[in-house]
């Protein structure tokens, strides 16, 4: 289902040298959240109504995808609602990279019984499993996780590269439009988007800082 409304106004601070203010409707929301279901602080509900009452579109609930955390798939939606929507994801894990022992892979659009890695499954096998199951594959904050450029050719199965993720920028690691230019110069056909990899405990930066703004948003 294709929703349409009026573009928002985002404000100057926000906007400046962005297209957000040229004709058309615009979705803002957040692609990479966690919730008491991983290492998050607040519960799914609550993340949803703090992004609700922030002026978001949607979020979705991406939990580590984790033995610990016994795999969540996090179930959002009984939290839809008129005006704001959640979409159904996680942070994929498996080993490992060139410099380090897994992979953090964004996955937005997963089925509830995802199936936790198989063993012996690598980083790009369950990033393809999930792409056929019909999410939106993105490489999670690239630079925080020291991926290579070796790395990221290998997840062919990526439709984006998180550029900037607001959690990482505390360390000084937020940036990966580098290494995005690098994979586009190569040839790659690569999307890019925000990402605040918002957890919500008191330590951390604060949420909303980053988003992206679709132009359709079909939650069907």
């Amino acid at each position: 289902m294709h929703e349409s409304r009026p573009a928002r106004s985002l404000g100057r601070r926000h906007t400046s040298g962005l297209p957000f203010d040229r004709p058309g409707t615009f979705w803002r929301g957040n692609l990479h959240t966690h919730t008491t279901e991983s290492d998050g602080a607040l519960s799914p509900r609550q993340t949803a109504r703090h992004y609700q009452e922030h002026g978001y579109d949607f979020v979705a609930v991406t939990d580590h995808f984790r033995p610990e955390y016994d795999f969540p798939v996090t179930d959002t939606r009984a939290l839809r609602g008129l005006g704001f929507t959640t979409l159904i994801g996680a942070e994929l894990h498996a080993p490992r990279t060139e410099a380090g022992p897994s992979w953090h892979i964004v996955a937005v659009g997963l089925p509830i019984g995802f199936a936790p890695p198989h063993p012996g499954e690598d980083g790009p096998q369950v990033a393809r499993r999930a792409r056929a199951a019909g999410a939106f594959v993105g490489m999670a904050h690239p630079a925080a996780s020291l991926l290579t450029v070796d790395d990221a050719e290998s997840l062919d199965a990526a439709h984006a590269v998180e550029v900037y993720n607001a959690l990482a920028e505390r360390e000084h690691r937020g940036d990966s439009w580098h290494l995005t230019g690098t994979l586009l110069n190569r040839g790659h056909r690569l999307t890019a988007y925000a990402a605040d990899d918002a957890h919500l405990q008191p330590q951390d930066p604060p949420a909303c800082a980053a988003w992206v703004n679709p132009i359709h948003l079909d939650r069907s």
